[in-house]
C-alpha cells in the first residue's frame, strides 16, 4: 500500500484512498496492524515482552480493538525512561541487534522530564503526517522551505525537514545563523514556507520589523509550526497570520511518540486531523474507559514504527476527540481545538481546573498584550495558585501597564472564574526560544 503517492497534482489528498476511507474499514485497518505490532514487539523489544508478561496478556489474546484497549497495558514515559537505562542509550525500548541500522539519533526536548532517547530508519524518519498536512493546504513541489531551527537532536522538525525532501520541495537550511540573518536569508532566497515554532516564527516578524522590513511583505505563502500551543488556537493563528500576511498551518504531535502527528484541517482551522495512515489513537478516563466520541479525556496514541514502536502511550494531553466525517471529505479522528491542557499541567483553584492553554487564548484576545509571556504555578496557603507574566504590546506606555494588568486580571477571572494573579513585565523581558517555547512553570510543593 503506498503511503506518500497523491493521485495528481490537484487532488486535495496526499493519499485519497487513506484519508477517505470509511470507519469502519479504518477499524479493521488498525486491528490487524495492531496485532502485527503487538506479536513483533513481544517477540523483539524486551520492554514490551516484560510488560506484557507481567500483566498476563499475550500477543494472540489481540482479537478486537476493545481486547486492545481493555488488556494492553498502557506506557508512559518514565517507562520508557527506566528501560532505556538498564543499557544506555537505548537499553531495553527497542528492537534488539537493531543498532547497526540505526541511521538517525535525536532525544526529547526533556520539558516535562528527563529526555528520551530516540532512534530511528530513514523510512520511519519520513512516516509522519507533514506531507498530509502540506499537500492538504496547497503546498506542492514548486515550494521552497526555510527552516528556522538550529538543527540539533530535537527531532520534531527533522521530521519536517526530511519529510519536505520527500515531498520533492527545494529546502534551505539556516542552520546556526542568528535570527536577523534569517531575515536577511528569507528576504534574498525569497522561500514561500516557514517552518518554525509559533513563537519563533513571531520573534523573526518582530526582528524584521526592528530592521524596518515588513515580513508580510515577504514572500513567505505558509508559516507552517510545531512543538507548542499553535495555529489550531485562534488568537496564536490570527497574530501570526497578521504578522506574515501568511496561512498558519498547525501540527501537533510528540518527539516521544515518533509520526504521532495531527495536522490542522484545511476546511476547519480549529480542528486537528490525527494522521491515521501511521497512528492510532484513542481518549480514555481516569480508570482507562473509553470516553465516548465528543468526550474529553487523555489523548492514548501508538505509533507504527519499527525500531521502537509506543503502544498505547500516554500522552497527558487532554482532547476532545470526534470521529464523524468531517467537511474536508476525510474520515480521520480529529480533535477539536488541538490540546486543551495537560492532566500534569492543570491546577485546581476552588473547584475550578485551570490549564494553560485556556489563559493564553484569553490573553490573545485582549488588545495591548503580546505574546510573550510565562504561567507559573504555585502553592500558596497550602493551596495551588496561578501567576502570570505578560509583555505588553510595544506601543503600550509604560503608564498604562497596571490598568492593563487589573484589565487582564479581571477578564481570567470572568472567563475562568478563579482569581490569578498579573504582572505585566517590560518588552523584551520575556526569554525568546529559537525551538520549544517554555512557557509554564510549575513550583508547586510536591506532595
Amino acid at each position: 500500500m503506498q503511503l506518500y503517492s497523491p493521485r495528481s497534482m490537484e487532488s486535495p489528498y496526499w493519499n485519497e484512498y487513506l484519508e477517505t476511507m470509511p470507519r469502519e474499514k479504518l477499524d479493521q485497518f488498525h486491528l490487524r496492524r495492531l496485532q502485527h505490532l503487538i506479536e513483533y514487539a513481544y517477540k523483539n523489544i524486551p520492554m514490551y515482552r516484560d510488560l506484557y508478561d507481567k500483566t498476563g496478556v499475550r500477543p494472540e489474546d489481540i482479537k478486537t480493538l476493545d481486547d486492545f484497549r481493555e488488556k494492553i497495558p498502557s506506557i508512559d514515559k518514565p517507562d520508557v525512561v527506566r528501560f532505556q537505562s538498564y543499557d544506555p542509550p537505548f537499553g531495553d525500548s527497542i528492537v534488539k541487534g537493531s543498532v547497526d541500522y540505526h541511521t538517525f539519533f535525536f532525544q526529547t526536548s526533556g520539558t516535562t522530564g528527563a529526555p528520551l532517547k530516540e532512534v530511528g530508519y530513514y523510512r520511519d524518519a519520513v512516516s509522519n503526517a507533514w506531507p498530509f498536512k502540506w499537500w492538504a493546504h496547497g503546498i506542492r513541489p514548486r515550494d521552497v522551505f526555510y527552516f528556522a531551527f538550529p538543527f540539533g537532536t530535537f527531532m520534531a522538525f527533522w521530521a519536517a525537514y526530511h519529510s519536505a525532501i520527500l515531498l520533492g520541495a527545494q529546502v534551505i537550511s539556516s542552520g546556526g545563523a542568528n535570527t536577523q540573518q534569517r531575515v536577511q536569508q528569507i528576504m534574498e532566497m525569497e522561500p514561500t514556507v516557514l517552518v518554525a515554532t509559533p513563537t519563533y516564527a513571531m520573534r523573526i516578524a518582530e526582528v524584521a520589523r526592528e530592521m524596518g522590513i515588513d515580513p508580510a511583505q515577504s514572500s513567505i505563502k505558509y508559516v507552517s509550526s510545531a512543538g507548542e500551543a499553535g495555529y489550531v488556537v485562534s488568537t496564536i493563528r490570527e497574530a501570526t497570520e497578521k504578522a506574515w500576511g501568511a496561512k498558519g498551518l498547525d501540527m501537533y504531535g510528540l518527539s516521544d511518540v515518533w509520526g504521532c502527528d495531527s495536522f490542522s484541517c484545511p476546511a476547519n482551522p480549529d480542528r486537528l486531523h490525527l494522521a491515521e495512515a501511521v497512528a492510532y489513537g484513542m481518549v480514555l478516563d481516569e480508570e482507562g474507559n473509553l470516553v465516548p466520541e465528543g468526550g474529553q479525556g487523555e489523548w492514548v496514541l501508538t505509533n507504527y514504527g519499527t525500531v521502537s514502536p509506543m503502544i498505547k502511550y500516554r500522552t497527558h494531553d487532554v482532547v476532545e476527540w470526534h470521529k464523524e466525517p468531517c467537511d474536508c471529505g476525510r474520515t480521520w479522528i480529529w480533535l477539536r481545538h488541538g490540546v486543551l491542557g495537560r492532566t500534569d499541567q492543570m491546577v485546581t483553584i476552588k473547584g475550578t481546573n485551570v490549564y494553560p492553554t485556556a489563559i493564553q487564548s484569553i490573553i490573545g484576545e485582549m488588545e495591548g498584550l503580546s505574546g510573550n509571556l510565562e504561567i507559573h504555578f504555585l502553592t500558596e496557603q497550602g493551596t495551588d495558585a496561578v501567576q502570570i507574566k505578560v509583555e505588553p504590546a510595544r506601543e503600550v506606555p509604560a503608564g498604562e501597564y497596571d490598568q492593563l494588568g487589573k484589565k487582564l486580571a479581571n477578564e481570567l477571572r470572568y472567563k475562568i472564574g478563579v482569581t490569578i494573579n498579573v504582572e505585566i513585565v517590560p518588552p523584551g523581558s520575556v526569554p525568546r526560544y529559537e525551538v520549544k517555547a517554555k512557557r509554564v512553570f510549575d513550583h508547586r510543593e510536591k506532595k
